[in-house]
């Protein structure tokens, strides 16, 4: 069977398949459990592993239970495939080596459609009980810290051990690099925002048991503490309970009885005529707080003047990108550049042009001209 010829078979059997795929049906004809796309499992016909792999990627579908496996096993082949060509200088070895970067990229791309895919749908899960979702989160967020951790030793291996084997290697590396940059920002922001909504969620559930511990106590009537609570200032606080004369609680006002306080209230402001005294303010002063933060204008202001060859570097070594960064220790100096770097050439701006060159950095040179 040709790629077209399974094509059009998958379009002949679309409906079956779609009803396999949400459970809805049980059997089908001999052409389609002939084929590979379905199994039988006993009497029943569920969708092939790969099959059903292959359309929850496509329609970003992420499980819970997914393994965000790390790449140990490919980086050792790398390096021994590194080895055997130092050593045998053969064309073979090269050719591997390149075939594997090409899927360690292939698969970082995955893992990271994967993360952003998962993220969005942890967020908006309203299926599963809080302390099941934080559950779940905090194992995912141990699994995003894992995936960050080995793409930080991808990027060593790839920068220290293969960019200069050959030029070949090094092309290749440099075509990727930006993506590289992309793929651990997206990792760092995905790691805060997960640990954000997990102490969100955590916060939902403790106000969850409270109110839950107060409907048991109101139910089992326990509630003398609600009742004082709503009883305190009931003559200033209308809609309160509070005891009457006779000892007995009243509640929420009726109409007849609104009724009558707002013809009392009319009666009251008609014949009554208070001095409106003016509103007295006052004012807190706000407390300073200090902000240590890179002075983006002076850098384009100084691009615009004397201009660069290379922009991204032309930030890196800026005084203003030394002074923020010996202010803030916890930063990194080439994660920030990167962002500030971003910040001018992902607006379109006539005045830079990107080239398909790349800087000892890595990243692509882009030119204020």
């Amino acid at each position: 069977m040709t790629h077209v010829e399974l094509i059009e078979f998958i379009y002949k059997h679309r409906n079956t398949l779609d009803e396999i795929y949400k459970g809805k049906k049980s059997t089908t004809d001999e052409a389609l459990e002939a084929s590979r796309l379905i199994t039988k499992v006993g009497e029943d016909v569920e969708l092939s592993e790969s099959y059903r792999t292959f359309v929850d990627t496509m329609l970003n579908r992420i499980e819970y239970a997914i393994i965000f496996n790390t790449y140990d096993e490919e980086l050792k082949e790398l390096l021994r495939q590194k080895s055997r060509y130092l050593s045998e200088k053969k064309e073979y070895y090269l050719n591997e080596i390149l075939s594997l970067l090409k899927s360690i990229f292939l698969k970082l791309d995955q893992r990271n459609q994967e993360i952003r895919t998962l993220l969005i749908k942890i967020e908006h899960e309203s299926s599963l009980e809080l302390d099941l979702l934080i559950e779940k989160s905090i194992d995912i967020l141990e699994k995003i810290k894992e995936v960050n951790h080995a793409n930080q030793k991808i990027q060593e291996i790839f920068y220290e051990e293969i960019y200069e084997l050959h030029p070949k290697t090094k092309e290749f590396i440099e075509s990727i690099s930006f993506e590289m940059l992309t793929f651990i920002e997206n990792i760092s922001t995905s790691l805060e925002n997960l640990e954000f909504f997990i102490a969100r969620t955590k916060k939902l559930r403790q106000q969850n048991r409270r109110l839950h511990q107060l409907s048991t106590e109101i139910l089992e009537e326990r509630d003398q503490e609600l009742e004082a609570l709503l009883s305190l200032n009931s003559k200033k606080n209308y809609l309160t309970l509070y005891r009457s004369q006779k000892q007995s609680i009243k509640s929420f006002p009726d109409g007849s009885e609104t009724h009558r306080i707002v013809k009392k209230l009319r009666k009251i402001l008609y014949e009554s005529k208070v001095k409106k005294e003016p509103k007295k303010f006052t004012l807190t002063p706000q407390k300073e707080a200090k902000l240590n933060l890179v002075n983006i204008d002076a850098i384009e202001k100084e691009l615009q003047n004397v201009g660069s060859e290379d922009i991204f570097t032309f930030i890196y070594q800026h005084p203003e990108l030394k002074k923020f960064i010996k202010e803030n220790k916890q930063n990194s100096l080439k994660e920030e550049s990167f962002r500030i770097y971003l910040q001018f050439v992902i607006p379109h701006n006539s005045h830079i042009k990107i080239t398909n060159n790349y800087n000892d950095h890595a990243i692509r040179i882009a030119q204020w001209i």
